[in-house]
């Protein structure tokens, strides 16, 4: 433990962080390759600051400073960027090769169908402009959500019990990230999806994830709600 913290005071990266948001997967995966980093812990409040925004154009979290000054943001990105830059321990298939692209598919996938989904099943939608608008949303969104996740769980069925088959990946940690946000609830999300429910629970089970996941009050299944 002392090694790892004295890397972290030399760090690489600095991850913008809000507990059991969408910096989760980046967290756990700089945890995976233990390359050195530090947490800036951010309230809701701050990420809509104007220093924020000079950050990530969006106020978006996550955001990672990298060591020459600049910011990546969105996390899809992030996480395409560390297991490209980080091939001691590779949490990604080689890139360059198919199984990369077939990886960085399911990442898209996740990232630019899930993850918004997963917002817009909230309500409070910006883009109604009537209760029954909203209303109307909420419910496509969730039929959505679960078809998407139907995908996933049969892929995780047939040639997990990872989503890059016998492989670990970042992948795994992604789609754990967005567990988290399930409806009603991640348990009763998990119920509907076996085969989701092994890998997230194998993800939970990783002892070099204890910390963060501890950090971002998800260590035990339906922590965040």
């Amino acid at each position: 433990m002392m090694g790892r913290e004295r890397r972290r005071r030399h760090a690489m990266y600095k991850l913008y962080n809000v507990k059991a948001w969408g910096s989760v997967a980046p967290h756990l995966l700089l945890e995976e390759l233990d390359v050195p980093y530090t947490n800036v812990w951010m309230t809701a409040e701050q990420v809509k600051a104007p220093e924020f925004r000079a950050l990530s154009p969006l106020g978006y979290i996550p955001a990672l400073g990298l060591a020459d000054g600049r910011t990546l943001f969105e996390s899809a990105a992030i996480v395409t960027h560390l297991v490209i830059s980080h091939r001691t321990k590779p949490m990604s298939p080689q890139p360059g090769s198919d199984d990369f692209g077939e990886f960085q598919s399911w990442l898209d996938l996740m990232s630019t169908n899930l993850y918004p989904l997963s917002n817009f099943t909230l309500g409070g939608n910006a883009y109604a402009l009537t209760p029954e608008q909203d209303a109307h949303i909420v419910a496509s969104a969730n039929r959505r959500w679960d078809e998407l996740w139907g995908l996933i769980e049969t892929r995780l069925r047939e040639e997990g019990p990872w989503l890059m088959g016998e492989t670990y990946s970042a992948l795994d940690l992604y789609a754990f990230m967005l567990c988290l946000w399930g409806k009603p609830g991640e348990a009763a999300f998990l119920a509907r999806f076996p085969a989701v429910a092994r890998m997230a629970a194998a993800v939970r089970a990783r002892p070099r994830l204890k910390a963060a996941l501890e950090a971002h009050g998800i260590m035990q299944l339906g922590g965040y709600r």
